[in-house]
């Protein structure tokens, strides 16, 4: 299975022989390949959250988040897809639900069944966006996340990202402790002035949304002929969007555990071909993000697409020129020649 540095080499190749696009060719011909092995149409959404220098650059121009920008993006690529199945290649840190419940609405509108293929990461709103999917192909380097929403809140001045879950805990502790030993309500008073009015109901509201949305997609499309779907999509959803399972929002989420979930997966170990060609597919992404300003690339597997770019320069060492020696002891000015002379810094 050629690796992430053979085709890194092969589109440092191309560029050489003067092709400057060279990775958006090999990374349509790597989407193509995955179209001739499935026949089923072929969506890329992906973006790179991987990249911390990149993330800080991309904020003000939407962020590498799933956002509501998407859509148009969207829009661009399905327009020549054909109704019917769908497969989208999915790889992104997750972002707004809402954003997520509108890409979900717009694909389902031309398109069943659908199928979202997670290669390497899907996490958050991006778990909720696979798990609207018919069915999720993925391997062991994949995986998903829990779908506890994150609030941004102003603390003490500063913007921070805290689990919506932790908060409510963080409050109904304080109102036990406050309500059987009224003298804690002194040591409670700094953290609890921090939350607003509408704090805790934004809260509640944020987790019963992330809920009610994946378990409303599982049942109408991953179990719709199982008689027992509604219930499973509910357990399904209910220990994702609990924070207290996990700790922390990022932690893995692998195939095994989606299984013994009864999340409905399809092993690609047992499809090397199409396991290989996914793999490639991504590896293909993975370097453009790494060459290029794109920090967002929507995409299908006839090359139409949408890519959200922003402009990265890398400076090179300079090189010495020949005809430029080093200075001579002549050249040198009196206060290096003393330097040079005494063994100083």
């Amino acid at each position: 299975m050629p690796a992430w540095n053979d085709i890194r080499l092969d589109i440092e190749k191309r560029h050489k022989e003067g092709d400057p696009a060279a990775q958006d060719v090999i990374r349509r011909e790597k989407l193509k390949a995955v179209f001739h092995i499935t026949r089923i149409p072929l969506l890329l959404y992906a973006a790179d959250f991987l990249n911390e220098h990149k993330v800080r650059l991309a904020a003000p121009f939407g962020g590498v988040s799933i956002d509501n920008r998407d859509k148009e993006g969207f829009l661009e690529v399905i327009a020549n897809l054909p109704a019917g199945p769908l497969d989208v290649i999915l790889h992104s840190s997750g972002g707004n639900p809402l954003a997520a419940e509108s890409i979900v609405e717009l694909l389902r509108n031309k398109f069943s069944p659908i199928r979202f293929i997670v290669p390497f990461f899907a996490k958050s709103a991006a778990t909720m966006l696979a798990l609207s999917g018919n069915e999720i192909p993925m391997d062991e380097a994949g995986e998903l996340g829990p779908i506890d929403p994150q609030l941004v809140i102003n603390r003490d001045q500063q913007i921070v990202v805290s689990p919506a879950q932790a908060i409510l805990d963080q409050f109904q502790k304080a109102h036990r402790e406050i309500t059987a030993e009224r003298a804690k309500l002194n040591a409670w008073f700094p953290i609890l002035r921090q939350y607003g009015p509408s704090l805790i109901a934004e809260a509640e509201n944020a987790i019963g949304l992330s809920k009610e949305l994946t378990t409303k997609w599982m049942r109408q499309y991953m179990f719709e002929d199982d008689p027992e779907g509604g219930k499973k999509a509910e357990e399904i959803a209910n220990w994702l969007g609990d924070h207290n399972n996990f700790r922390a929002h990022g932690r893995r989420v692998g195939i095994e555990t989606l299984k013994d979930l009864g999340v409905k997966i399809l092993d690609l170990r047992g499809n090397p071909e199409l396991q290989n060609a996914i793999r490639q597919a991504y590896y293909a992404t993975s370097v453009t993000f790494d060459r290029t300003g794109a920090f967002k690339i929507i995409e299908n597997n006839l090359g139409d697409a949408y890519i959200r770019v922003i402009e990265v320069k890398v400076e090179a060492p300079r090189p010495q020129s020949p005809s430029s020696p080093a200075p001579n002891a002549s050249q040198l000015s009196r206060a290096e020649k003393r330097r040079q002379k005494f063994g100083r810094k």
